[in-house]
């Protein structure tokens, strides 16, 4: 326990050291999901969460360790990059009015993606039928159908899927540009509701986890480069409560939608909190521990990088096949971690994930000093790789929106050049931070 506490102090420590410059790097998102994740282990193993389905599964052979090592390469990674490339400072090189733009002409994107939400809605409950009694079972048949994708149903969520990752980008342009300005609540609840019917639609809540990172992550960066360079506050008092009634709505949502799926006969028939809905944060470093459990270190060959980048995995099928796992954890998430110890074994994971967090937050740096349009969607797509690490394999499961950039960046010209303005010296040295 004193392993997964001391670690997730660490993380947290770092992130509120990093955040001091008010710049959501990828480094500050990482260690604040991993710190949380840490210390919620940490609470569960001192006893905490006495009804959570998986309680009795938290014994750790591994992991109490292994987080020690995982934490020290993290860091260690992070603070290199900061000392190579951090003193590049912050410059955007594109002008407020290019962004106000571009959320004009292609506002109906997010129309797109509330009615095709609307759609994907339909169709589901026309398909499973819908009740508080069986959301469950309307979930579980989302995601088989996002999965198999087969029919018109499954054409429809295909097509709809590439909206949102087109969604995805407005809300973080949305985002940026409020941090430059000032947050207007009934504008951020607009967009909101624009944004949720597509990922609602499966059941899930990521709709709300992805809305955060997208456009607090970018109104915090936009806000700590103009408080740097203006005069003027962190957040007014009007932004705070906003902000603050914000978050409560967002984070109820998920933990509604967690409990509504232990509903029967119009009851809640679970035995989990509302609190402990979010134990999910740390599924996917429990998967880990019983991976390496059930593969220990050295008794299986490596696959080099296959699964972390494919997704595809015999030796993880075969795990998740095992009696034991399918039991009681065959719909738990994920974690970055699963993928690398598959990948590279137990040291050899360690040695990977030095070098990707390294990567990612040099990357980072390198782009932030020169901010354009397509260097930006990079920085949100990074912060949006280390927010889902702790329950997914977000290397794969962003490279549909690796290929989007690219087709950006190809077309770009089509796509914004008719809406750039040149930017003036003024304004280059208005909006750069050093």
């Amino acid at each position: 326990m004193i392993n997964f506490l001391i670690c997730g102090i660490a993380f947290l420590l770092y992130a509120w050291m990093k955040f001091k410059k008010r710049i959501f790097y990828p480094s500050v998102v990482f260690s604040l999901m991993w710190g949380l994740n840490c210390i919620y282990t940490a609470a569960i193993l001192d006893g905490y969460g006495e009804n959570l389905f998986l309680k009795d599964e938290y014994v750790y052979k591994y992991m109490d360790t292994y987080i020690i090592y995982f934490t020290i390469a993290s860091l260690l990674g992070f603070s290199i990059a900061h000392k190579v490339y951090g003193e590049r400072g912050v410059h955007l090189k594109f002008s407020l009015d290019f962004i106000d733009r571009i959320l004009s002409k292609y506002k109906f994107i997010m129309w797109m993606n509330f009615f095709g939400g609307i759609l994907r809605i339909y169709l589901m409950i026309s398909l499973v039928g819908f009740s508080m009694d069986n959301v469950m079972n309307y979930r579980l048949a989302a995601n088989e159908m996002m999965n198999s994708g087969s029919g018109n149903i499954g054409l429809v969520f295909r097509l709809t899927a590439y909206i949102q990752m087109l969604a995805n980008f407005y809300v973080a342009l949305y985002g940026l540009r409020a941090g430059f300005g000032k947050l207007n609540f009934k504008s951020v609840l607009t967009i909101f509701i624009l944004y949720a019917p597509t990922q609602m639609a499966t059941g899930g809540r990521l709709f709300v986890l992805y809305f955060i990172i997208f456009f607090f992550g970018s109104f915090f960066l936009a806000r700590g480069l103009s408080m740097n360079t203006m005069v003027r506050k962190w957040i007014f008092p009007e932004e705070k409560r906003a902000i603050t009634i914000m978050f409560a709505v967002l984070l109820s949502v998920v933990g509604i939608i967690g409990m509504s799926r232990a509903v029967d006969n119009g009851e809640y028939v679970g035995r989990e909190s509302f609190v402990e809905k979010f134990s999910y944060i740390t599924e996917g470093m429990l998967l880990t521990e019983k991976l390496m459990q059930y593969y220990p270190d050295g008794s299986f060959q490596h696959s080099n990088g296959v699964h972390t980048i494919t997704g595809r995995s015999e030796k993880y099928l075969q795990f998740k096949a095992d009696d034991r796992i399918r039991r009681k954890m065959s719909s738990v998430v994920i974690s970055i971690l699963v993928p690398l110890y598959l990948d590279f074994g137990y040291w050899g994971s360690l040695i990977a994930w030095f070098f990707i967090a390294l990567f990612i937050e040099s990357l980072s740096l390198r782009l932030l000093a020169k901010l354009t349009i397509i260097r930006f969607l990079i920085v949100a797509t990074l912060l949006k790789i280390c927010y889902e690490s702790v329950m997914s394999n977000p290397i794969n499961a962003n490279i549909p929106i690796y290929e989007l950039i690219i087709l950006f960046a190809l077309f770009y010209k089509p796509l914004f050049g008719r809406l750039e303005g040149s930017i003036t010296k003024d304004e280059d040295q208005q909006y750069s931070m050093d």
